[in-house]
């Protein structure tokens, strides 16, 4: 039996399943000496549908191991068309992921949670959603991104204003089951309906008495259109931004990048979603579609300046990279393999 020849345009460092779509990087987070980097996944093609949680973890952002599927959609209930974005914690020994519960009957995407207690092998939902209705005077609301600080669980979730401002809400709890609402955390300026735009996958991350704020920007018109970042202070609940918004990326071929708070003080590591100039049917015949970025460590200089670097530890000019790509003209090569890499002098993207 002859063998296929081999994808020359599959991936082979930049993680992702062998096969079908994927998108945007979900709960990512550090427990119990394993990263686990979650995204968004559809198992049955290339297509962007049915979107449930794909999984690895790595104990060293170099060798991954695939885990099952972590959230799959339940027909019938309240995330019946989709697992959307959302992010992990690890709290008590347990990983609790908040995710956005989608469904085409409804136009917000209410938050609601899983949790796994045994490494994220295995997960149980909540019964009923935990967030499930929007504010007042909100026309998009997803999205959630959960941290501790000053030992209170904080949430910012993604939405659109009525004015045409996108913004970031915040939510606070003491529990993780009970959350306030405190109102927009940070907004865009007002914008007439043409110009109106929705912010999703919003990502906080704090350094010292300074934050970075990551929001990617969606227009009713075009859906994904680039990232932005905002640099500032927070005080009682409000950011306040200490110069103008600047691109993280030139997307929108790099879009809705999450945050990992890694084990080392102060360090960030982001992941992206990039995706491929091809049309339907290149797509189709290739059998897959969309990869993660490699991982960029993010800083904030004195002067507010974010710097993205690829990640120490496991960029291509480290002696090793993970690979993900299956080898179809030698047999699969399992996703959690590593091969030699060449110095190189680029950055990954």
């Amino acid at each position: 039996m002859s063998t296929p020849p081999a994808d020359p345009h599959l991936p082979a460092v930049h993680l992702r399943p062998p096969r079908n779509w994927i998108n945007d990087p979900n709960g990512l987070v550090f427990h119990e000496g394993h990263y686990h980097v979650f995204f968004q996944y559809n198992p049955h093609g290339p297509q962007h549908a049915t979107m449930h949680w794909g999984h690895f973890r790595s104990p060293d952002l170099i060798n991954w191991e695939p885990l099952p599927v972590a959230l799959a959609l339940t027909p019938d209930g309240y995330d019946a068309d989709g697992c959307f974005f959302g992010n992990a914690i690890s709290a008590d020994g347990r990983l609790v992921a908040f995710y956005s519960a989608h469904r085409t009957d409804r136009w917000w995407q209410p938050v609601t949670t899983a949790e796994s207690h045994d490494g994220g092998h295995t997960w149980t939902r909540r019964p009923e959603l935990l967030i499930p209705q929007p504010p007042a005077d909100t026309t998009m609301y997803r999205d959630p991104y959960v941290w501790q600080q000053d030992g209170r669980w904080r949430m910012l979730v993604g939405s659109a204003l009525a004015d045409g401002r996108g913004a970031a809400l915040l939510y606070e709890s003491d529990d993780l089951e009970n959350w306030g609402y405190r109102g927009p955390f940070h907004s865009s300026r007002p914008a007439s309906t043409a110009e109106a735009v929705g912010w999703e996958c919003p990502q906080y991350a704090t350094f010292g008495d300074r934050a970075v704020l990551i929001v990617s920007d969606w227009t009713p018109q075009g859906g994904p259109s680039h990232t932005t970042v905002h640099t500032g202070r927070e005080e009682d609940g409000r950011f306040t931004a200490s110069a103008p918004p600047v691109p993280l990326d030139h997307g929108p071929d790099f879009y809705a990048p999450a945050l990992l708070k890694a084990p080392e003080e102060d360090r960030w590591l982001l992941w992206g979603w990039a995706w491929e100039a091809r049309d339907a049917d290149w797509v189709d015949e290739a059998g897959w579609a969309g990869v993660l970025t490699l991982p960029r460590e993010v800083t904030l200089t004195a002067d507010g300046t974010v710097v993205q670097r690829p990640a120490a530890n496991c960029s291509p000019c480290a002696a090793h990279v993970y690979c993900t790509a299956p080898d179809t003209s030698a047999g699969p090569r399992q996703p959690n393999s590593a091969i030699s890499a060449a110095p190189s002098t680029s950055p990954p993207s």
